[in-house]
């Protein structure tokens, strides 16, 4: 299993089910105090999704605590400390490393697995730091976590322009006011 950095059921309508495009989107806040809404963050999935022209995804998305976060960054990265958001790629074209145009939609026409976990705990304190909401820092990890799993990538400097711009437009289309580190 790769991981890239970056106990209540999605109890939301439409958590865990078939939505539009193919599309099965499961959100679970393990902390109980996550500062956004599973259906809101289900709005943010398939917002995303349709942005990106994804034709089918099975994507699971978790809010944790810091303390699961540092013990899944130790497993998986084999470092120590939280992090704010881990991409697991699980299924079908998330599991192939980009090919084509750094400038392409990465999204379309693909078939994208994996889970997506978020810090809570991280989010509020960065929201503190930079002095933005922590709903629109969850918002913002969520998003950087589905589009890796659309073949996104931030491991060099052209890489991660192209990836933070496209965090900055799903953002704004999304109306969503956090801040992309450039």
């Amino acid at each position: 299993m790769n991981a890239s950095d970056d106990n209540h059921s999605g109890d939301g309508p439409g958590a865990g089910e078939l939505a539009e495009g193919g599309w099965l989107i499961d959100v679970v806040d393990r902390t109980g105090e996550c500062p956004v809404s599973t259906e809101r963050l289900m709005e943010v999935a398939e917002g995303v999704l349709r942005s990106e022209e994804v034709l089918a995804a099975e994507v699971s998305v978790a809010i944790v605590d810091d303390v699961q976060m540092s013990d899944l960054h130790l497993e998986f990265l084999q470092i120590a400390g939280p992090t704010d958001v881990l991409t697991f790629p699980l299924l079908g074209d998330s599991l192939v490393p980009w090919q084509g145009p750094i400038d392409a939609r990465r999204g379309a026409g693909m078939r994208i697995g994996g889970e997506v976990v978020i810090s809570r705990d991280t989010a509020v304190r960065v929201a503190g730091e930079v002095g933005s909401l922590p709903s629109d820092e969850v918002i913002l990890y969520l998003v950087h976590g589905l589009l890796h799993l659309c073949g996104y990538d931030d491991l060099d400097d052209l890489q991660r322009d192209q990836m933070r711009r496209r965090e900055a437009e799903l953002l704004d289309v999304l109306e969503v006011a956090a801040r992309v580190d450039g």
